[in-house]
Order: C-alpha cells, then sequence, then structure tokens
C-alpha cells in the first residue's frame, strides 16, 4: 500500500514536518484517522506528496509554490503528483503553465486530472506526463441520503450504485487511449462494487474526506458581498476565505439525518462527508480487500 500526503495550497507545505497534524480535536485533526489506519496496517511512512488542488481554479498553486513543492518533495524522497481541478478556459491556461513547469522538473511526472479538457491538453502537448483520473470524473454516486431514506435501496439495487461507467467497456477504452491506468476514488456510503478490481484500473482511496457535490459558486466568497454580487461565478481574484473556514451542516428537513458514520461539511466551493472511525475502520478493511494501491490522506481538502 503506497501512503500519500495531500498538501492543497503552498504554505500547508508545512504540514510535511508533523503530517497528522496536532493531537488536539478539530476540523483538521487527524488524530482519529492515524489510530484507525495504523491499527490497519500499522505504522504509516508517506511516500507520495499529493500537490494542488481539485475543486477550483482560483486555488491553483503559483509557480513559485509549485517549485517550493517540488523542492520539497526530493529532500523528503517523496513521489510527485500534481493535482488539479475542473476548469474554464482561464483556468486551463493556467493548468497548462503548470504542466510546462512540471514537464521541466519531471518528464514523467504523475498528474491528477479532473477535466477532460486537461485531459485532452495533456494527451496532446504533454505526452509524456502520467495522467491519473480525479474523483471529480467518477460519477459514482455519494449522496448520505441513500442509506437513510425510508425506500434505501437493498439488494441488486445497491449493487449497482456501487459500479459506475468505469467499470463499462466503452469508458475504459477511450481511458486507455489517453493512457490512463489509474483512477481515484471515494469510499462512499453504499461501499464500493465487488468486483471493483476487475475494472482494470490502478486504484487510489481518499481519507477522511469524500466529495458529496462541488460547483463553481463558492458561498464563502459571497460572504460580506452586496445582493447583486453573492453567488455568482467570481470573474476576478479571490481572498481565498475557504482557507479560514469551515461549515458543519445539518438540515432541519431530516431529508439528511443525522450519521454516526459521518459528518457533513462544507469547505468553499465544495460538500464533503467527514468520514468517522467505525465507518473508516469499514473503508479501510475495503480498500485491503479490494487491492487498493494508494490511500491519500487529506488534513484539509481545500
Amino acid at each position: 500500500m503506497e501512503w500519500a500526503l495531500a498538501i492543497p495550497w503552498g504554505q500547508a507545505l508545512g504540514w510535511l514536518a508533523e503530517p497528522w497534524g496536532m493531537k488536539e480535536s478539530g476540523p483538521d485533526s487527524l488524530a482519529e484517522v492515524r489510530e484507525v489506519c495504523e491499527g490497519e496496517f500499522g505504522p504509516i511512512k508517506f511516500s507520495r506528496m499529493y500537490f494542488g488542488q481539485e475543486f477550483c481554479e482560483k486555488a491553483l498553486p503559483s509557480a513559485k509554490e509549485l517549485d517550493q513543492a517540488l523542492i520539497l518533495a526530493g529532500q523528503q524522497g517523496m513521489n510527485f503528483t500534481l493535482v488539479t481541478p475542473y476548469v474554464t478556459e482561464a483556468g486551463l491556461e493556467s493548468v497548462k503553465s503548470l504542466l510546462r513547469q512540471l514537464m521541466r522538473v519531471q518528464p514523467q511526472g504523475e498528474v491528477v486530472v479532473n477535466d477532460w479538457g486537461v485531459l485532452q491538453i495533456m494527451a496532446e502537448d504533454f505526452p509524456t506526463l502520467t495522467p491519473v483520473l480525479g474523483r471529480l470524473l467518477n460519477k459514482l454516486l455519494r449522496d448520505p441520503r441513500m442509506l437513510t431514506h425510508r425506500r434505501k435501496p437493498e439488494g441488486g439495487a445497491l449493487a449497482r450504485f456501487r459500479s459506475c461507467s468505469l467499470a463499462g467497456a466503452p469508458l475504459r477504452g477511450l481511458l486507455h487511449q489517453y493512457k490512463v491506468r489509474s483512477i481515484e476514488l471515494d469510499f462512499p456510503p453504499q461501499g464500493l462494487a465487488d468486483d471493483l478490481g476487475d475494472w482494470g484500473y490502478e486504484t487510489t482511496l481518499y481519507l477522511p474526506y469524500g466529495v458529496i457535490m462541488t460547483g463553481r459558486i463558492c458561498l464563502l466568497q459571497s460572504w460580506g458581498l452586496g445582493e447583486d454580487r453573492k453567488f455568482k461565478p467570481l470573474a476576478g481574484g479571490c481572498d481565498r476565505k475557504c482557507r479560514h473556514y469551515w461549515l458543519e451542516m445539518s438540515d432541519p428537513s431530516r431529508q439528511v439525518r443525522k450519521s454516526r458514520s459521518w459528518v457533513i461539511l462544507q469547505k468553499g466551493n465544495t460538500i464533503f462527508y467527514r468520514q468517522q472511525k467505525e465507518f473508516l475502520k469499514k473503508a479501510l478493511d475495503r480498500a485491503a480487500k479490494l487491492g487498493i494501491k494508494r490511500l491519500v490522506i487529506q488534513r484539509e481538502p481545500i
């Protein structure tokens, strides 16, 4: 099993000194996650750095931050993966700049892709880089309501929700043309398919944050703005409130009931479920049985 530490922005490179964070509780505490992981696999050594941003082109690292990350990864003896988000045309140009920079240092470097346009650009302009299909291009349903609804799926219906188009021959053939050999996953509330190992990919699992939904409209960015400017795609720069604030979400309508398995959070433009102890144990047990090759630990998801 390969262990990767996710570092979403430049100032967080300091996490390398203490990957699991401090022992006290809090939204960025990984003490419980560490306990569960080491209880399953023993002492853990991070051998890969995941650096970059899955969810927002406004939060992409600068050229200087990427340089720092590559240098530190080398000094620590860690392999390196650049993480990229879904993008607009302007964001695509920013990603291309980072890919050119990575190519100069690591011509066969690994890149997580969460946008079909980025995958196409890699095939055309950066063919030696190694693409990995990010979890946002994996359309496996991750809706926490699934198992709490009064008419929740069971049996064969539930089994179908554990799979997605990545298991099908048409998409496997397309991804093969783009030289995609690895895909990334969350452990969803309904679990993963028993035949995951037969899909034909190497697989990566993210812990402890799973993605429920994301989009270009950012709630936190709208704080403090006038009504005419709220909840619109951001045209200019961003003050990145997502680096400082979280929201824990609840549902008075009870469509999404509270669960001991996860807590639902919003950070920036994305809603996550943070897996709790017993759910984490289940995820790690399945990861071992299904032959998942890599686990990515996120201290913060954005």
